[in-house]
């Protein structure tokens, strides 16, 4: 992650590079939307305008769909530490351990 571009920048990029685009050259959203099978249109519209974060699900159908890790959008990184510190996700144990660790630096 050298800049941050929001996932519905870095999406249109991925879909443009691998061919998803209509006739004239633009990001093919419903090709893509279709071929996610479990993610509503509208869910993924909301999230590539700003509309609504992208949820991990998100994230992590259209990095499997398109053959890229999930990490490659930064707010997928996020999501990872944030849940990192969530005590429901990880156990009040490791929430406080990585706490302490981040307080450190």
């Amino acid at each position: 992650m050298e800049e941050r571009k929001s996932f519905g920048t870095v999406l249109r990029d991925l879909l443009i590079d691998r061919g998803y685009t209509t006739a004239i050259g633009n990001p093919n959203w419903s090709r893509i939307a279709d071929e996610l099978g479990d993610v509503q249109y509208e869910s993924l519209r909301k999230a590539i305008t700003g509309e609504r974060l992208a949820s991990a699900k998100i994230m992590e159908r259209v990095a499997q769909q398109l053959d890229v890790e999930p990490s490659v959008f930064w707010e997928y990184n996020l999501w990872l530490v944030q849940r990192a510190f969530d005590p429901k996700e990880v156990g009040e144990e490791k929430a406080f351990e990585n706490l302490r660790k981040w307080m450190k630096k």
